[in-house]
């Protein structure tokens, strides 16, 4: 079973995630959900997930596990009746020429005090490449050997719109901070 702290810390080290080169939203589609916000804790995974507001109408999100903390930037985006978190590295810092910014992307919900995020499945979309187009995004492998779709945003999106849920691994669930943490 995989969970968002697997994911998570896997993006900071090597291989075995899908990323996008592009993001799954564009300035139209930016939604903000206060929902999201606050102190979110996965207790059998021993990690907790931080939302706060950030710019315009985005979210910084600190992860942190039992051995490292990281930031990230987010965009939440509406397809169809479902919501994703695109998440980036926190923005700041010039990583060089040579480093290409790549989004991590999440569907999530939130429904009373539970944060649900489902990653996209690196097994399915592994398959899909092996299948030669049977996704229909353009998916390639890095020399990490993550899963890279290069796909433009627009098709991404309509592709999203109709993904079956196999795309998607196994969520991560996560409860709310205490009162006053939010």
């Amino acid at each position: 079973m995989m969970r968002l702290a697997v994911i998570v810390a896997a993006a900071l080290s090597s291989g075995c995630l899908v990323v996008s080169l592009q993001p799954a939203y564009d300035d139209a589609s930016i939604t903000f959900d206060d929902a999201l916000l606050g102190r979110w804790t996965n207790v059998e995974d021993r990690t907790t997930v931080v939302i706060d507001r950030a710019e315009w109408r985005s979210y910084k999100i600190v992860y942190a596990d039992r051995s490292a903390t990281f930031t990230f930037h987010g965009n939440l985006t509406a397809i169809g009746s479902a919501s994703f978190l695109d998440l980036t590295q926190a923005r700041g810092s010039d990583p060089g020429p040579y480093l290409v910014p790549v989004h991590g992307i999440y569907r999530v919900t939130v429904k009373e005090e539970t944060l649900t995020a489902w990653a996209l499945d690196y097994g399915w979309y592994s398959r899909a490449m092996a299948a030669r187009g049977g996704s229909g995004l353009s998916l390639s492998l890095d020399d990490r050997r993550n899963v890279t779709i290069a796909s433009p945003t627009d098709a991404l999106r309509a592709w999203l719109a109709r993904a079956p849920d196999e795309a998607f691994a196994t969520p991560a669930t996560y409860t709310r901070g205490s009162a006053g943490e939010r």
